[in-house]
């Protein structure tokens, strides 16, 4: 019954998943800003329930881990994220800050402004 649903949601939310996004960023990254952010240890972002799907899903803020980023410059602007983190983190909101709901999100750790997220792939 409830404690079978309960326990699967626990079980899936304790697994990593890695996923693979481009992304644009308004303002130039430099090198330095990149080398950073992939050299960054796990941390913890603060995720409030994202406004794509607010009509589904109960308002609060949840907090994810953010395992690992590798960062791969396309251009000045854009870039290849490879993104580990725990199941239930909301990427597409973790990469534009879905209006200061995530925080931090890949555009302010990259100081760049804002920042969108064009693809994104499970791996």
């Amino acid at each position: 019954g409830q404690e079978y649903v309960t326990m699967l949601k626990q079980a899936g939310e304790s697994k990593i998943k890695t996923y693979r996004a481009v992304a644009w960023m308004e303002r130039p990254v430099t090198p330095q800003a990149l080398a950073v952010l992939s050299c960054k240890e796990a941390f913890v972002i603060d995720q409030a329930t994202p406004i794509r799907v607010l009509h589904r899903r109960s308002l609060a803020v949840r907090q994810r881990t953010i395992h690992r980023i590798k960062c791969s410059p396309v251009n000045r602007h854009f870039m290849v994220l490879e993104l580990s983190t725990e199941a239930g983190t909301y990427i597409k909101e973790f990469v534009h800050g879905d209006m200061g709901r995530t925080r931090p999100s890949v555009g302010e750790l990259l100081e760049c402004g804002s920042a969108d997220i064009l693809q994104l792939d499970v791996v």
